[in-house]
């Protein structure tokens, strides 16, 4: 008789990948095989968020299960640290400590993130272990001596920096020189320190980079970055924050003729620019910039974050790229019925929108994306204050459009079954973890 006891182990590992957040622990109490099974993917990740930090130290933190159990470390890949627990205002010594432990236990550590600057410092020395880190993403707000202990991890391919002071900023060059060989994505998010000369130094050690995006950062715009990537010849992902609109871009334009995705941030300029028009000029100014080149880009995936979307906008975005896009993003505007009609005829690929669900009216919005015939995935973009799209607002959506299988609206996400019988999960939204701007997988 077969049971869990003789069931191969493996077997189990693949059965469990499936499962996460609270079925992993409960799976691990039915039996030792399941156990066994269960903890490869129980400890492949350790996280640690808001809802931990209020309930720690009462709830044990998964750094303190691995420092309990350093034969779990081997286990263990990522690291994503959100928060940290605090005491008069200062992080608390002991979850640092437990951190720093469980860290320097784990030699298999792919994956590293911390939300908190001074939460870092400590644990610098055990990273330094790691030869297998690919993937870095912190609060970068650090003094020269901790930048230097940063700028020694040699094995990084994806690096993440955010609110970088100005010390890490002076040594990027340096890390990017050490990096040359590895790194393939670089992004600076809200470096006020990071200037165009900085940015060019690093720049010229990275001709095999895919991956580029600079945002919040104002001595670099998008003029500035269209400049730069002539040292970048190969990106296939690119993310910039727009400024003056009456900024000359580069003659003859610096040819991207692998990329395909597109995120672009407007910051309206100061005075005497008046405001909304900059930001679609900017965007205008760039859509155009980019079709000059020879060939010019094709995108899949754009992502605007702009405070309004003109006709003339959309017009331009679905004469360059419309038949090739198959995901599109605009945030922070509401998109008129004729634009979003429009955008759904001529992208005839288009597979997922993320966009303002307008609940009161979506009638007339359900009817204008009706054409979208591939379109898989509608994501909500309402701030969180708007709204939220009920039950009967989804099954409305999932009549007028036939091809739409899911409809994700915060942390909720419906999934069409059969006709229109629909499922809801509840995840938390995909925006505490990852950038907007950043390409989804």
């Amino acid at each position: 008789m077969v049971s869990a006891d003789n069931v191969n182990l493996d077997v189990l590992e693949h059965i469990f990948t499936y499962l996460a957040g609270n079925d992993l622990p409960s799976v691990a109490l039915v039996s030792r095989s399941f156990f066994a099974g269960v903890i490869p993917r129980l400890y492949r990740t350790l996280l640690f968020r808001l809802s931990h930090a209020k309930r720690y130290p009462a709830l044990m933190s998964p750094f303190s299960a691995i420092a309990a159990h350093p034969e779990f470390a081997i286990h263990v890949r990522h690291v994503d640290i959100r928060t940290v627990p605090v005491v008069k205002t200062q992080c608390n010594p002991r979850f640092l400590l437990e951190c720093a432990r469980a860290i320097a236990l784990c030699s298999n550590i792919t994956s590293f993130r911390c939300s908190i600057s001074n939460a870092l410092p400590p644990f610098l020395a055990a990273l330094q272990q790691t030869d297998r880190l690919q993937r870095l993403r912190i609060s970068a707000a650090l003094t020269t001596e901790q930048a230097t202990r940063v700028v020694a991890l040699s094995t990084i391919r994806h690096l993440t920096l955010d609110f970088a002071s100005w010390n890490l900023m002076d040594l990027l060059p340096r890390w990017t020189a050490v990096l040359q060989n590895n790194l393939t994505t670089l992004t600076l998010y809200m470096a006020h320190e990071l200037n165009e000369t900085v940015l060019e130094s690093a720049l010229a050690s990275l001709p095999g980079l895919l991956g580029l995006h600079v945002i919040g950062c104002p001595k670099v715009d998008h003029a500035s970055l269209l400049a730069l990537v002539t040292h970048t010849p190969n990106l296939e992902s690119l993310s910039m924050t727009t400024g003056d609109p009456a900024r000359p871009l580069p003659t003859p334009p610096n040819l991207l003729p692998h990329l395909h995705t597109l995120a672009l941030d407007t910051r309206l300029p100061a005075a005497p620019f008046p405001a909304p028009a900059p930001a679609p000029a900017a965007i205008l100014a760039i859509l155009a910039h980019l079709a000059s080149s020879l060939p010019p880009p094709r995108l899949a995936a754009l992502a605007l974050k702009l405070p309004a979307a003109p006709p003339a906008l959309i017009a331009q975005l679905i004469a360059a790229h419309g038949p090739t896009l198959r995901r599109v993003a605009l945030l922070d505007c509401a998109l008129g019925t004729d634009s979003l009609a429009a955008l759904s005829r001529a992208c005839v690929r288009l597979e997922r929108l993320e966009v303002r669900v307008p609940v009161r009216d979506l009638t007339p919005f359900a009817h204008a994306l009706a054409p979208a015939r591939t379109l898989r995935t509608l994501v909500d973009a309402t701030p969180r204050t708007g709204p939220a799209l009920a039950q009967t607002g989804v099954r409305h959506l999932f009549a007028r459009i036939p091809s739409l299988m899911t409809v994700v609206t915060g942390g909720r996400v419906w999934t069409r079954r059969t006709g229109l019988s629909i499922a809801l999960e509840r995840h938390p939204p995909h925006g505490a973890g990852v950038h907007w701007f950043m390409p989804r997988e």
